[in-house]
């Protein structure tokens, strides 16, 4: 049946105080006890099926009854000092504990015992007040009868004399008083009747409750196997012994020395065992026990309960009751109270006198007669009986009442209680419940009886320091863990036993800190309160350290690694390891300590800067004790770093043909189509010129490089000591001496490795000493492929071996190394570098005609490169051209001068193939990349106005150099239009501008304005037939260095922008490279050395006009080409031709107004008579190659105006390109003032002029007022 833990009625039980006389001791000693209450401590809880009448009268038959034994001088000799200090008792947990080994799990049950067994004799609960007096008389004494009387009124004499003056707070009267007569067989023989006489005579003296013991009836043989001294280490209480298991009577005698031999005397007796006061020798229990001894024993203890002790206290707790009921404080307790002392006669039951009541603030108490005495003592009684509810309610109005009169300690005492009183009043702990029954205790429920013990808690702790141990919270704590784990209740356990545990770093807070570590995870779901888990073990561990307890420190340590492994909390994981790795290190396991810093080696972006240089200064330290012995360094094996320093998957092998691995394979391998696609070279065309990718081939001698990429995943640097690689086959590699990494560093290492023989040669390993002490070892290999072929390669995944690092060895061939020498990483636009093309024949066969493709046109060029003259008017392929043309031995060394120069910003990563062939025809290649920062240099905006004979042009040009720059008058570039710059050059500092001006004007131009060579091939794209070359061929222009390449840039950008479906292969064929009306403007730049050209594109003065209006009718006709993939694109680019860039049209036609005689735009007049102003109005025809038809109306007089003009209002005429008519006109002025001419409409068109008006074809039209210049007329 259910019954309340066996730790929690066991430490709140009735206490017996045994009061013997010498003979009775000398008769225990003779069984190795101290005295009689050690004879009956094996069977304190062994009374079973004991019945109690509950204060409803209701009889309730308990499982188990406990009692408590001690001696009488240890309760009534110096009630005081009877208990033992918590210092002493803090002392005697850590050293008992500190006994066992970790593994044994014996620190909790070994904390509770100790913690629960020394409860102190205190005024403010009366637990461990006696509820009795056993009085032992032997019969083998001389006056037994005296002997009895003498220590009887040393008993009365001390509770009511010295003992009450020393302990006014216990009641050492209201006891029970039990005699027993001990006859000792070995001394007076087995002859009873003198005992039975003593016992009647007992009887008649001191009442009935008296019995009679027979104990040492057995004789000692030489043959009686003697029994080791007690284990004074504590236990977890006294459990009932199993007589049943002992089928030999007389092996009871030796279940009853076993029994004695594990179990707790008490903390002072260990204590003194512990301190070496008790230097005992070895004793045998039980050695004069027989069987029916102990049955005596037995039976004394449950005639001591069954019918002394229980029917007594139940007669206490109907008496204090009605006591306790007549004199309750509070509105309904005073009030009756008042109506006795008025109205009322004597109450039936005696009341306690209230001569010494009230609390005694300033000893700390209340006296043993007053009415809070007395209540709590019957709380405490109907606690120890099992009568939970009414306990419950005892505590609750005691601790209201001393609350009320301001005793803590009382008020917390009785709140514990209460709050325990209320969760071992559940049902489940009731006997008459069935043990299956699911206990169901709601939340609300859960709360209040917790909120009971965190306030009482909170008490004891608010009267305490900060760093001190509370005992009587950690106690109380662990009565209610007790309970709760009996009921499998864990809602916030594990908060209630941290909150008791305190701040205090010793062992006890601890223990119970890790207890509710192992809480946390139970009564919830999986994996749920890890991480609180992991915390409380982490507080545990830290307080069993600072306690010296290390070897639990490190149990919970390596318990709270196991759980934060696999977790996110990485800086709890990291503080954990680096605490173990400490913690072995202090206890010389330096292998252990060096796994531990290990772990910590990893990437952690949330710790401060440097704080992992801290661990590697550990990790040092622990790793040179480990060198220093053998035997810890062979068991710790070879040692790997936790996060690899190498990035397998980006160690590559780069052969000296091959250059820097930067770009894709996409890039290369177009840059090989390229290559083939102007393939001029003897032989057989290659496949490929680029090596397989698939198979690395070198040559014996021939160096090759092994590129790592190492990061630093501490936020501390690290060095990598003598770096080298271990290979598989014939071949030497370098050694780097040292490589520092900055914090979370990435940096690329190269290390060579030269073949010694043919075969093959596999790099598996970087082999190097991690920051300068720890040998370290990082494979290489990677998985290869995965396998698909067979059945069992599709189920279980498996993979081909890799050969990435696997060169192939061979006696000789070609091979280049190609390197580009001078170009600093962060270069101007458009400036002009001298550079060196630095080839090397690193092969064994002689190499010739060595040519250069780059993935970006005109970046690179020979020094002594001339500008053509007449220019190509064609957008040029990106073609290899020749950088070498001579024969390279091997290993001679040629430099080429070229120039390097872009004129884009941005990030250039330029790629090249340097091809070349041997004299028998091989052909081969080598890579060659570089990576450059392209940084804006100027910047130029441009705006055209028209001028009286052209136009002007104005440049704003801005510094963005982070240097002064000097730059040069600007040059223009154009077939048809020639400027003119007044001043020259210009000094810009950082951000600083200057406007430039130009005079543009036409200049003689015989060519082909209507381009009809472009549009012959626009009409042939429209159509789908195949282009035609680019007419014209060439173009006699003067340009730039630097020039031609950034034109061309602008003539591809330009095509991408207004033909995005023109395929980019086909600009070159469809666009010429110069357009006739475009005026390009340079400006050559300097910086101290450093110089460059600066480039602005396609600036229109002149009116655009449509080059495509005879297409327009073929677009419907037009058949389907390999260009036309779909609809849409065929539309787009239709729209593209018809409708973009080349469609446009702009108006030519421009009027100018003057005034004839007017300076400064003022005309002086007398007005004697009317003022007529003459008028010339140009009409000019900006086309360069359309005629243009025009109409002017001049505005017919209106009543108000200030300006009548004279004559024909209405003139027209037709311009050719390029022409100009003037009308003339006059402007009627009757009065001086400002007159603002115009208001004239002029319309005006294009087309193509035929024999005559009836063949004029239209293009486009415009109509438009326009205005004049502002008059002042000035009288004379």
């Amino acid at each position: 049946m259910p019954s309340p833990p066996l730790s929690i009625v066991q430490s709140l039980s009735p206490r017996v105080a045994v009061l013997a006389s010498d003979d009775v001791t000398d008769s225990c000693a003779a069984n190795g006890c101290r005295g009689l209450d050690e004879l009956l401590r094996p069977w304190e809880g062994g009374t079973e099926r004991v019945q109690i009448m509950s204060s409803t009268l209701t009889p309730t038959v308990h499982p188990t009854f406990p009692l408590r034994f001690v001696s009488y001088a240890s309760v009534y000799g110096a009630p005081g000092s009877a208990s033992p200090a918590p210092e002493m008792v803090v002392d005697l947990i850590s050293t008992c504990v500190g006994k066992h080994q970790p593994d044994e799990e014996q620190h909790y049950p070994v904390t509770r015992a100790l913690l629960l067994n020394s409860r102190p004799l205190a005024p403010h609960e009366t637990f461990n007040h006696p509820v009795g007096v056993l009085f032992a008389i032997s019969t083998s004494t001389p006056d037994p009868l005296n002997t009895l009387t003498k220590m009887y009124e040393k008993m009365y004499g001390q509770a009511v004399g010295t003992g009450a003056q020393a302990a006014p707070w216990m009641d050492g009267v209201q006891v029970l008083k039990f005699f027993v007569v001990v006859h000792d067989v070995s001394k007076m023989g087995p002859d009873l009747e003198a005992a039975q006489e003593l016992l009647a005579q007992v009887k008649k003296a001191y009442g009935p409750h008296s019995t009679l013991l027979v104990v040492n009836s057995r004789t000692i043989t030489g043959s009686t196997p003697p029994l080791e001294s007690p284990d004074l280490t504590a236990h977890a209480g006294t459990a009932p012994l199993d007589l049943a298991a002992a089928e030999d009577p007389c092996a009871l005698s030796q279940l009853y020395a076993s029994t004695m031999s594990s179990l707790t005397l008490s903390p002072m007796a260990a204590a003194a065992h512990e301190a070496g006061v008790d230097q005992r020798k070895a004793k045998r229990y039980a050695a004069k026990l027989t069987p029916d001894d102990v049955q005596a024993l037995i039976a004394l203890v449950r005639e001591l309960v069954v019918q002394s002790l229980v029917p007594w206290m139940e007669a206490r707790v109907r008496e204090w009751n009605e006591a306790y009921q007549t004199n309750r404080r509070g509105i309904t307790g005073r009030l009756f109270g008042a109506g006795r002392k008025l109205f009322g006669s004597r109450p039936a039951s005696p009341a306690p006198s209230n001569t010494h009541q009230g609390y005694n603030a300033v000893k700390g108490y209340y006296a043993a007669s007053s009415i809070e005495a007395l209540s709590r003592r019957l709380g405490d009684f109907a606690f120890m009986l099992r009568d939970y509810r009414y306990a419950s309610t005892v505590y609750d109005s005691l601790r209201k009442d001393y609350a009320q009169d301001r005793a803590w300690r009382y008020a917390a005492a009785a709140t514990e209680m209460y709050g325990l009183a209320q969760l071992l009043g559940q049902a489940y702990f009731m006997p008459n419940t069935p043990p299956s029954t699911r206990v169901n205790i709601t939340t609300m429920q859960h709360t209040e009886i917790s909120s009971w013990l965190e306030q009482a808690v909170a008490t004891y702790q608010s009267r305490g320091g900060a760093g001190q141990v509370q005992l009587d919270a950690l106690r109380i704590t662990v009565l209610y863990y007790e309970a709760w784990k009996a009921i499998n209740e864990w809602r916030g356990v594990g908060a209630a036993l941290v909150r008791a545990a305190g701040e205090a770093d010793e062992v006890p807070c601890a223990v119970v800190v890790e207890e509710a570590a192992a809480t946390d995870v139970r009564g919830g779901k999986r994996h749920r309160g890890r991480r609180r888990q992991a915390f409380h073990l982490v507080m545990a561990a830290r307080r069993y350290e600072k306690a010296g307890l290390k070897q639990y420190s490190r149990r919970c340590l390596e318990q709270a690694a196991a759980l934060l492994r696999d977790a996110k909390w990485g800086a709890v994981r990291d503080r954990v390891e680096h605490s173990l790795g400490r913690q072995a290190y202090t206890l010389g396991e330096s292998d252990v300590a060096v796994e531990h810093f290990l772990k910590l080696l990893t990437r952690d972006d949330l710790a401060a800067q440097g704080t992992q240089g801290m661990v590697l200064e550990d990790l040092a330290q622990a790793y040179e004790q480990l060198s220093l012995n053998s035997e810890q360094l062979a068991k710790a094996g070879e040692l790997h770093l936790p996060t690899p320093v190498f990035d397998v998957k980006k160690t590559r092998i780069v052969l000296a043909a091959e250059g820097s691995g930067a770009g894709s394979k996409d890039a290369w391998a177009a840059l090989d189509a390229r290559v083939l696609a102007h393939w001029d070279r003897k032989g057989k065309k290659p496949a490929s010129v680029l090596p397989d990718a698939k198979r690395i081939v070198t040559a014996v001698g021939e160096e090759f490089t092994v590129e790592l990429v190492a990061t630093n995943p501490l936020n501390a640097p690290i060095v990598l000591a003598n770096l080298t690689l271990d290979l598989d086959g014939e071949g030497e590699a370098s050694t780097r001496e040292e490589v520092t990494l900055d914090p979370y560093e990435s940096r690329q290492i190269a290390l060579t490795v030269t073949p010694k023989a043919p075969g093959t040669l596999t790099v598996k390993s970087a082999r190097f000493v991690f920051h300068r002490f720890l040998p370290t070892t990082q494979s290489l290999e990677r998985r290869g492929r995965r396998l698909h072929t067979t059945k069992a390669q599709r189920i279980t995944p498996t993979y081909a071996a890799d050969t990435s690092l696997t060169v192939h060895v061979e006696s000789s061939a070609p091979h280049v190394a190609a390197h580009i020498i001078g170009v600093p990483d962060a270069v101007f636009a458009g400036e002009v570098v001298d550079a060196e093309l630095r080839l090397r024949n690193s092969g064994a066969l002689p190499v010739e005609d060595v040519q250069l493709l780059t993935s970006h046109y005109g970046v690179i060029s020979l020094s002594d490169t001339a500008i053509p003259s007449p220019v190509p008017n064609a957008i040029s392929p990106n073609r290899p051209f020749s950088v070498h043309a001579g024969t390279i031995k091997p290993g001679q060394d040629v430099a080429i001068p070229i120039r390097f120069s872009y004129p884009t910003p941005g990030r250039l990563e330029l790629l090249a193939l340097a091809t070349f062939s041997t004299p028998d025809g091989t052909a081969g290649a080598a890579k060659i990349a570089h990576t450059a920062d392209i940084r804006r240099v100027v910047s130029i905006a441009s705006e055209v106005r028209p001028a009286k004979d052209g136009w002007f042009v104005s440049l704003e040009v801005a510094s963005h150099a982070d240097v002064p720059l000097q730059v040069e008058p600007p040059v223009a570039v154009s077939e048809y239009f020639a400027a003119s710059v007044r001043g020259g050059g210009a000094t810009l500092y950082p951000n600083q501008s200057v406007r430039v001006v130009l005079s543009v004007t036409p200049k003689p131009y015989s060519g082909d304005l209507a381009q009809a060579g472009l549009v012959q091939n626009l009409g042939h794209l429209l159509r789908g037939d195949n282009l035609s070359p680019i007419y014209p061929a060439t173009v006699k222009l003067a340009v730039p260095p630097g020039y031609l390449a950034s034109r061309r840039a602008h003539r591809l950008a330009f095509a991408g922008t207004h033909f995005p479906a023109l395929p980019m292969d086909m600009v070159p064929k469809l666009l010429p490279l110069f357009d006739p009306l475009d005026l390009d403007v340079a400006f050559a730049w300097t910086a101290g050395e450093r110089g460059g050209i600066a480039c602005t594109h396609g600036i229109r003065p002149a009116p655009a006009f449509s080059l495509v209006e005879g297409l327009r009718e073929d677009v419907s006709p037009a058949k389907r080409t390999m260009y036309e993939e779909t609809g849409r694109l065929r539309r787009a680019l239709a729209d593209s031709v018809l409708e973009g860039v080349y469609a446009d049209e702009g108006d030519p036609v421009r009027v100018r107004a003057s005034v004839a005689g007017a300076e400064r735009g003022r005309v002086l007049h007398s007005f004697t008579d009317a003022l007529v102003l003459p008028i010339s109005l140009t009409i000019e025809n900006r086309s360069p190659l359309l005629p243009a038809r025009w109409i002017l109306r001049l505005p017919p007089p209106r009543y108000p105006s200030s300006v009548l003009y004279t004559g024909a209002l209405e003139h027209r005429g037709t311009l050719p390109p390029g022409g100009a008519a003037t009308v003339q006109t006059g402007a009627w002025v009757t009065e001086p003032g400002l007159l603002q001419l115009g208001g004239w409409e002029v319309e005006r068109e294009t087309g193509e002029a035929g024999e005559s008006d009836e063949g004029w074809t239209p293009r486009a039209s415009w109509a438009g007022v326009g205005n004049g210049p502002l008059v002042e007329v000035v009288k004379a």
